[in-house]
């Protein structure tokens, strides 16, 4: 009977510390993604900022995000783990309490998109009132053309450092 009672105990304790971790990792990532914000504000150059935010972590990026939204008066609402959230990287919800749902990739190149019609079927299998699709590569025209009158609006460039930088978008 004993053993049965080491058993039960050992097993709450590694629960214990998994979920520990995750919280930790989470709030790892938050605290780099507070401190980029504070380094891309002494870079010069829009370029330069765009360059370091595709070198990040991809975690680190989501949580970047979510923290700039914060900044500007969004309610956020982080996903519990980084792996398996079904391509939403994040939830806000603005001040009439619309959901919108993040997704953030980091592009070197143009969009997929591919990536962009997959996320526009997530917004309305979500019933989002829109989706922000925040990247650091290039919109292309036909990005643009096809996603113009969209519930999706694409975040990059200097859009996208407004957003951190909490400047109008």
């Amino acid at each position: 009977m004993e053993s049965i009672y080491i058993i039960l105990l050992s097993i709450l304790i590694i629960i214990l510390l998994l979920g520990k971790r995750k919280y930790n990792k989470h709030t790892r990532n938050i605290k780099k993604a507070n401190k980029i914000i504070n380094k891309l504000t002494n870079l010069e150059y829009p370029g330069q900022k765009i360059k370091y935010l595709r070198k990040i972590d991809p975690f680190v990026f989501e949580e970047l995000l979510l923290t700039s939204f914060k900044t500007k008066g969004y309610k956020i609402k982080r996903n519990k783990k980084y792996t398996g959230d079904g391509g939403i990287d994040g939830i806000i919800y603005d001040s009439n309490k619309n959901k919108i749902i993040i997704q953030a990739k980091r592009y070197s190149g143009y969009v997929n998109l591919q990536d962009l019609y997959e996320f526009n079927n997530l917004v309305y299998s979500n019933k989002a009132y829109k989706g922000y699709f925040v990247h650091t590569g290039k919109t292309g025209k036909k990005a643009h053309k096809h996603f113009k009158n969209s519930n999706i609006e694409i975040i990059s460039g200097s859009s996208l450092i407004n957003l951190i930088e909490n400047k109008t978008l």
